[in-house]
């Protein structure tokens, strides 16, 4: 923890009350503002990011990145972020698509032999129904004109004839129902194939990762492998790695909107608040100055690396003003926290001396003189007991 001071001191030089020429330091109490201040690290992060993950398919087992837009690169709504390796559901969209013209072919195939078959039914029937009608006239000839045996022989051909032609009618009906659920069934393996292929095509599509808003391309780091060192540095994820679904792999970012994850010591986490005041550098640009605010603190304290002990609130801090040009995400900085800030009578450190517990300070009228500690920071303390404009000797 370091702290800072916001006054200076008056300070003048007198011999000792003996002539001998010892020379002692003194310094006034001023009046001025005391601060207390908690230095530490953190990074530059977007406050809008939209988090592109690995779409969920059909598909069974890792994937692997063909191609990514640039880290870096702006990009509109709608433009490709991602292709993932689609040969896979290519190759079998490709079969399905066979499948399906084949359902096609046999589903018209099936339809013209049906129709073959009915209308040979149906001039059948046309037949049957002359038959019927020829022999309908003949029976109905009176049985006084016609001997016993004619007479005998037409009604037995007209019963013949009838069933012969309700044979025929039913045999069509039977025949148009069986033509009917055949059909179905020929459908049903057509739309079947069509919806697989519909599918497919889907998850051909959701391969070719779009951007949902506009903005700026940032990786993810890459998980950790067997074979690589705790101490290594995060690696992106690049063209080849082989990927899984839901994993997130890329942010598109807007970099006109900054804030800071800064890493605050769990030994510290009790100094800290929301809304306390902050100076912010970035390394890269010490000459340029930010301030902000404590904008939110989490309840518990993680690793701050995967195999490490030391334990950090990953704090919020919110910028008054970003400036896209100086700040990128990732981007080191550091942070002083304002943890106290009062006004009040101050002097330097080394012009108070503790002893038993209480503090003194050498009045240039009284001699040693208790004063109380408020707040001490690097350079100075704020002290009660004292006035305004009192030389306090320092040496």
């Amino acid at each position: 923890m370091t702290v800072v001071a916001g006054a200076g001191f008056w300070s003048s030089q007198s011999q000792s009350a003996d002539g001998s020429g010892s020379q002692s330091e003194r310094v006034r109490v001023e009046r001025g503002k005391f601060e207390r201040s908690l230095f530490v690290s953190g990074e530059i992060s977007p406050v809008q990011a939209i988090r592109v993950s690995v779409p969920r398919t059909r598909m069974w087992g890792a994937m692997a990145i063909q191609a990514m837009a640039p880290e870096g690169s702006h990009v509109k709504a709608g433009d490709v972020l991602m292709q993932i390796d689609h040969d896979q559901i290519l190759t079998t969209l490709n079969t399905e698509k066979i499948n399906l013209e084949k359902a096609e072919n046999d589903l018209v195939k099936k339809k013209s032999e049906l129709d073959v078959q009915l209308k040979d039914l149906e001039m059948e029937l046309s037949t049957r129904k002359l038959e019927l009608e020829k022999t309908q006239l003949k029976a109905e000839i009176s049985r006084d004109l016609l001997s016993l045996r004619d007479w005998q022989d037409n009604q037995f051909n007209y019963q013949k004839a009838k069933k012969e032609f309700d044979k025929t009618t039913q045999k069509i009906e039977l025949t148009s129902k069986a033509s009917t659920e055949e059909l179905a069934l020929f459908e049903v393996k057509r739309e079947q194939s069509q919806s697989r292929i519909k599918t497919m095509q889907s998850d051909l599509d959701a391969l070719q990762v779009k951007s949902p808003v506009t903005g700026t391309v940032l990786y993810e780091n890459a998980p950790m492998t067997w074979n690589r060192n705790e101490n290594d540095p995060p690696r992106k994820y690049q063209v080849g790695d082989q990927i899984w679904p839901g994993m997130i792999i890329m942010s598109v970012i807007d970099l006109t909107e900054m804030e800071v994850r800064a890493f605050v010591s769990e030994v510290d986490g009790g100094l800290i608040h929301v809304g306390q005041p902050v100076r912010i550098v970035v390394d890269s640009h010490a000459s340029d100055q930010f301030t902000g605010t404590v904008d939110f603190i989490p309840e518990v304290a993680e690793k701050l690396r995967r195999l490490s002990n030391v334990r950090v609130f990953v704090t919020r801090l919110k910028l008054n003003r970003s400036d896209s040009n100086l700040m990128k995400p990732g981007m080191s900085v550091r942070a002083e926290i304002i943890i106290d800030q009062r006004d009040g009578l101050l002097l330097p450190r080394e012009s108070i001396s503790d002893e038993q517990g209480k503090s003194y300070v050498v009045h240039a009228i009284r001699g040693k003189t208790e004063v109380k500690v408020l707040g001490r920071n690097v350079t100075s303390c704020l002290v009660d007991g004292l006035h305004e404009g009192d030389e306090i000797i320092t040496k």
